[in-house]
C-alpha cells in the first residue's frame, strides 16, 4: 500500500468510525471474522450461517467436523456480544428479530483497511503455528 492509499484509507476510518473506536471493535478474533465473512460474502447472512462460517473458520475444519458445544458456543457469543457491538458502530445492520446481519455501506468503505488488518492476522497466525 503507498502512503497516498494509507492517507486515503485513514481517512475513509476517521470520517466513518474513529480510530479508537475501530480499534476496540478490531481487538477480538471474532469481530474480525464477522466483518472478514460479510466482506467475502458481499450480502446479508443469517446469524446462524455466519456462525457455522465463523466455528468452521476458527477450528479450520468443515462444520460438519466441529464440535456442536463449540458451535453453540460461537451462536451465544455473537448473538449476546460481538454482533450487538459491530452494530452499535454501524459497521453492520442487524434485525435481531430475524437474526439477519448485514455489511453496512460503511463497511465496505473501510474494506481496504480492513483488507490489510486481514492480512497482518493471517501472518500472524502462521508466526504462531511456526513456533
Amino acid at each position: 500500500m503507498t502512503e497516498q492509499e494509507s492517507d486515503q484509507v485513514t481517512s475513509q476510518v476517521t470520517e466513518s468510525v474513529s480510530l479508537d473506536t475501530l480499534f476496540q471493535i478490531l481487538s477480538h478474533q471474532h469481530r474480525r471474522a464477522v466483518l472478514g465473512v460479510l466482506i467475502e460474502n458481499g450480502r446479508k447472512l443469517t446469524l446462524n450461517d455466519l456462525t457455522k462460517e465463523i466455528a468452521a473458520r476458527n477450528h479450520e475444519t468443515p462444520i460438519t467436523e466441529v464440535p456442536s458445544d463449540d458451535v453453540n458456543k460461537f451462536h451465544l457469543s455473537l448473538y449476546h456480544n460481538h454482533v450487538p457491538r459491530l452494530a452499535e458502530t454501524q459497521l453492520i445492520e442487524y434485525d435481531e428479530d430475524r437474526e439477519i446481519v448485514k455489511p453496512t455501506e460503511t463497511l465496505n468503505q473501510l474494506e481496504p483497511f480492513l483488507s490489510q488488518v486481514a492480512e497482518a492476522d493471517s501472518a500472524d497466525q502462521l508466526c504462531d503455528e511456526g513456533d
